[in-house]
């Protein structure tokens, strides 16, 4: 029994399936995360991406060397300690999810020690630099609200005047200038703006994202600057439609379905804007030059009537 234990744990920790263990390994959370957060899919986002920059990687770490006699007792501890980093940072941010980014973070760290070598810890810098990154979203945004808030009326006023052209009836509330009323078929309908529902947990999300996405192309500034802007007012306008589809929802049939709107809607807007933006972003070459011939073909049709004129 032991030989074969120890058989199958040479065949599978060989130099030819490390790195496919090590994927498995890494995968292996998610399972039990999307179990735990069935209701709460938000926090899966940054762990699922940040396993899919190690795939990115894959043809690096695939080149890397096994780690050291002596590294790999400590990957092992670091990997089960990341189990229980959650009951570490509990006290101090009640916030924390159970094994969310935290316990993620360390446990990638743990497995880059187990399976290679000190130097691939390079390719373990920006998966584990979104996760930590992320993780404190919630700490800058809770920082910045008391800043931001005496702005809302602006705010208020600028989806007052977005929501009007979508012929609903609606009023800013005297008693709050944060709220804006909902005239419907059933009444009066008080909707107030908080913090949570300007965007800024997406916002600050998607551009961590794109910091280390851009970080990994070897693409030129310009090229990077141009799709950061094009990136972050993407992001921007998605946030501007999910809170008219919120309000469309509450004035056409209530609070209800309004509620569930409102908790589903930001979820699956965002992470369509991920998938579309980025997958635009890896065929931007081929974008750039439909752009070049439909701008060409624009001023050969446009030169003929020009003429003439």
């Amino acid at each position: 029994m032991k030989q074969s234990l120890s058989k199958l744990g040479i065949t599978l920790f060989s130099a030819e399936n490390r790195p496919k263990m090590f994927y498995i390994l890494a995968f292996a959370p998610f399972p039990l995360l999307a179990y735990f957060y069935f209701d709460w899919p938000f926090s899966l986002i940054i762990p699922l991406y940040s396993f899919l920059l190690l795939i990115i990687k894959k043809h690096k770490l695939f080149s890397q060397k096994e780690s050291s006699p002596l590294q790999k007792p400590l990957g092992l501890l670091t990997v089960v300690a990341s189990f229980f980093i959650y009951y570490l940072i509990a006290p101090m941010f009640p916030t924390a999810a159970f094994y969310g980014g935290a316990n993620y973070a360390v446990y990638i760290l743990g497995l880059f020690l187990w399976f290679f070598d000190i130097h691939a810890l390079r390719e373990a810098f920006s998966p584990i630099f979104l996760i930590v990154a992320t993780i404190s979203s919630s700490i800058i945004s809770d920082a910045l609200e008391p800043f931001f808030t005496p702005y809302f009326p602006y705010v208020t006023s600028f989806f007052l005047a977005i929501l009007r052209t979508t012929g609903m009836q609606v009023t800013a509330a005297a008693f709050n200038p944060n709220t804006l009323v909902l005239h419907t078929s059933r009444g009066i309908l008080p909707v107030a703006f908080a913090w949570a529902c300007v965007g800024f947990d997406s916002l600050f999300t998607f551009t961590i994202i794109l910091i280390i996405t851009l970080s990994e192309e070897p693409t030129s500034l310009k090229t990077k600057t141009l799709w950061s802007l094009i990136g972050i007012v993407g992001t921007i306008l998605v946030n501007i439609i999910r809170v008219v589809i919120i309000f469309l929802a509450h004035y056409f049939y209530g609070y209800e379905v309004g509620g569930r709107v409102h908790y589903a809607i930001g979820y699956v807007l965002f992470i369509g804007w991920i998938i579309i933006f980025f997958y635009v972003f890896s065929k931007r070459q081929i974008v750039s030059q439909r752009l070049m011939m439909l701008h060409t073909k624009f001023w050969k049709k446009l030169a003929p009537s020009s003429r003439k004129t």
